[in-house]
């Protein structure tokens, strides 16, 4: 038995799931540790109250894949984006109040809820890992909050052209009013909801 199988009940997952685990376990030994934290956020503000999001949809077994899903995407997230030369200062910039996991049929993804503004505005980044590329040009994706797990509201659109995507978004909703999120495939020229590809 390997550091992986350690970590991951496989028997849990299908085996495209699990191969997907095991992938980005790999990756995350590729890119290695993070850097060093910069001098500047050596003493960080304190963060304001949390905000805390409750989505009880996944059985207690699948949390533990979950969650080690949503923490290998983040990292392999963040290690790629620094050795494509992204800023230190704009990943740390952002202050994450939630960390939402989806799983869809052989891809993840990870939303960062981040502090809302004055306004009402929160700022989200998801990081998408899997979805199919986009064969026409007006075909997309689009996140949704949901209630009694159907989408309901938009929270905005976007397209894929690698296997790890990672996507900058805003809504001014009160989350508590939902009770999960869910991405669909939007064909071109499509006026309806599309088929939903992720899910919380």
């Amino acid at each position: 038995m390997n550091e992986f199988d350690d970590m991951v009940d496989a028997e849990a997952l299908s085996p495209e799931a699990a191969a997907r685990l095991q992938r980005v376990h790999e990756l995350l030994l590729e890119v290695g540790p993070p850097p060093d934290l910069p001098p500047a956020l050596e003493h960080p503000v304190d963060p304001a109250d949390a905000q805390v999001i409750d989505f009880p949809l996944l059985p207690p077994r699948r949390w533990a894949a979950a969650a080690i899903a949503a923490a290998a995407l983040a990292l392999v997230a963040l290690g790629g984006g620094y050795l494509l030369g992204h800023s230190h200062a704009k990943t740390a910039a952002f202050a994450t109040q939630r960390v939402v996991s989806m799983q869809g049929q052989g891809s993840l993804a990870v939303l960062r809820i981040g502090r809302h503004d004055t306004a009402g505005n929160w700022p989200m980044e998801l990081l998408v890992s899997g979805l199919p590329t986009q064969a026409n040009p007006q075909s997309y994706y689009e996140l949704w909050l949901t209630r009694n797990g159907k989408p309901v509201v938009p929270c905005g659109s976007f397209r894929v052209n690698s296997q790890n995507t990672t996507v900058h978004l805003s809504v001014p909703y009160t989350f508590s009013r939902f009770d999960g999120w869910v991405v669909t495939a939007q064909p071109a020229h499509y006026a309806s909801i599309g088929p939903v590809v992720l899910r919380t």
